[in-house]
């Protein structure tokens, strides 16, 4: 028998843009291109104003998905590093390499993750979905593959569609194939999803094709093998998430202020008697107590995360990884694994908390508004004459965004109504609120 098939980190690491022929010879690295071109775009900017698990929160201390992808991409860098150190020991780094490219590469896709989630968080995400479902009905011509997209809806595939896209993004941002390869958790299509996760829509497909032959990655079963680098982004986003979403949940009083201490301190040897080295903590106020533990917890986190990519290295480039777990979640007594149970233990009190249910029920109502305006007639956009709501929603959408699709190809309501999907998952809680309320004759 041969042996399985096995990545090669020479494709894995392909600095190539997609959609470029040329690269250019200024000093920075291709991963630090990366890195500036997803810092500097206005989908990145628009994350200071997208809600990370708190709606609409006045509290300067309460995470946006702009500051948790900040914070997610420092872990990356630093859990890059860490397995660019063991390629590099393992004689598996392709030369004129260092870890720190490593590092930069994840650390980008850690930066992209959250680009292309929608207002309001996960909220937001189930309404674009339970809207679609509803109405399943109404577009059962589209085909199958396509309905999807829609009734599954995930920010993941959103998020590499801004960087590839020639939708309502128009050219993207060319990134490297290492950097996209980063950001692919799950390497297949909507209609292969499980739980709602997967990485491209239909619009996407073909392209995606390309950057698995670059990669380098295994065919399997309507999908291809996640790409080692994912591992990494994935462990960085659930190392944050988990001890952030706790940290914000002390800040507004979900939590008791020694909750923190009180699951975690033992862990971290941060039992301390008068005298002792920390000792201090015990009359803190609980944001610096808090600003400890989230230092110590991410510290040994990443460092665990780090060796349980080494243990499980051969199964990770053979594909044969089970894709139902994590890295995290592999942990059995470690740091990663306390963290994990305890997030999952208090998950429900978090996420049910009663400001944020009644913010998501009302964010819910507003996505199903916007839906509900901006997809009147929508099959009309295909045909010669277009109804007056077409028009009016055209001019918001901008007449090159539609004009660009050609009227007559197969899949022309479906390239429109992912256009408008684009539109409203790319709008900050602010501004789909007070759109929404502008839809209902609110006024200005």
């Amino acid at each position: 028998m041969g042996s399985a098939p096995r990545m090669d980190w020479n494709k894995l690491l392909d600095a190539t843009r997609y959609g470029r022929e040329s690269e250019s010879s200024d000093i920075r690295s291709p991963f630090q291109r990366d890195i500036d071109r997803i810092l500097f775009s206005d989908h990145f900017r628009r994350l200071a104003r997208k809600t990370q698990v708190h709606p609409l929160n006045e509290n300067d201390h309460i995470h946006s998905r702009l500051t948790h992808s900040l914070e997610v991409a420092s872990v990356g860098k630093s859990l890059g590093e860490l397995v660019g150190v063991f390629l590099e020991e393992q004689g598996e780094l392709p030369d004129k390499l260092e870890p720190r490219d490593v590092g930069e590469a994840v650390q980008a896709a850690c930066l992209a993750h959250d680009i292309g989630n929608p207002p309001f968080g996960h909220s937001g995400e189930e309404a674009i979905k339970d809207w679609f479902k509803n109405r399943q009905q109404d577009f059962r011509h589209l085909p199958k593959d396509c309905l999807a997209d829609f009734t599954k809806f995930d920010g993941n595939a959103m998020a590499v569609r801004v960087l590839l896209s020639t939708g309502f993004h128009q050219t993207g941002m060319s990134p490297t194939y290492a950097v996209l390869g980063a950001l692919l958790k799950y390497p297949w299509p909507s209609l292969a999803a499980e739980k709602d996760k997967f990485s491209y829509f239909q619009t996407e497909a073909k392209a995606m094709e390309k950057v698995a032959d670059a990669l380098g990655l295994i065919a399997m079963d309507n999908r291809w093998s996640r790409p080692p680098l994912a591992y990494l982004t994935e462990a960085a986003d659930d190392i944050c998430y988990r001890i952030i979403d706790i940290e914000d949940a002390t800040e507004l009083g979900i939590l008791d202020g020694w909750f923190m201490f009180e699951c975690f301190a033992e862990y971290l040897d941060l039992k301390t008697a008068p005298g002792e080295a920390y000792d201090w903590v015990w009359g803190a106020h609980f944001r610096q107590r808090n600003s400890l533990l989230r230092a110590k917890l991410i510290t040994a986190a990443t460092q665990e995360a780090a060796e349980l990519f080494k243990e499980h290295y051969d199964a990770i480039m053979t594909g044969e990884f089970d894709k139902k777990y994590s890295l995290m979640e592999k942990s059995k007594t470690g740091i990663c694994r306390r963290i994990h149970d305890v997030y999952k233990d208090i998950s429900g009190t978090i996420f049910l908390s009663r400001r944020k249910a009644i913010l998501e029920l009302g964010a819910q109502n507003a996505l199903g508004r916007l839906l509900d305006q901006t997809m009147i007639d929508v099959h009309e956009f295909c045909d010669k004459e277009q109804s007056a709501i077409n028009k009016k929603v055209k001019a918001i959408l901008g007449d090159e965004i539609i004009d660009a699709i050609p009227k007559g190809e197969k899949l022309c309501q479906y390239r429109v109504m992912m256009a408008i999907v684009d539109y409203i998952s790319g709008m900050t809680d602010n501004y789909a609120t007070d759109l929404c309320r502008k839809f209902l004759g609110l006024g200005y």
